[in-house]
């Protein structure tokens, strides 16, 4: 099963992803992503067990347009991520969403 939840936290968009994200699911992704408010947006992939790399190359051009930082991205989504085209580093990664929350707060 796939959900694709957005909330707000202290004025972050935050959105949860879990399960596996293929094509068929490509406009909840957009939908989600789309129109947050700012320029942060906070993605959290502690749950997502796969991300069709149509989605993971529309991550990469948002976090190049804002600051997109990432929960928990297991090494198979670094790869896809990678596959892409991009660079270690260009989506700040943390362990948990209160840290994530936390750097934020401190920028």
């Amino acid at each position: 099963m796939t959900r694709i939840v957005r909330r707000t936290h202290r004025g972050v968009i935050v959105v949860r992803i879990e399960g596996d994200v293929g094509l068929e699911r490509a406009r909840d992704f957009e939908e989600a992503l789309r129109g947050a408010p700012g320029d942060r947006l906070v993605v959290d992939l502690r749950k997502t067990h796969h991300l069709h790399y149509r989605m993971a190359s529309q991550l990469l051009r948002l976090a190049r347009r804002r600051r997109v930082q990432l929960v928990g991205p297991s090494p198979y989504l670094r790869q896809i991520l990678r596959f892409v085209g991009g660079a270690d580093g260009e989506l700040p990664e943390f362990r948990t969403l209160r840290e994530a929350l936390q750097a934020h707060d401190a920028a």
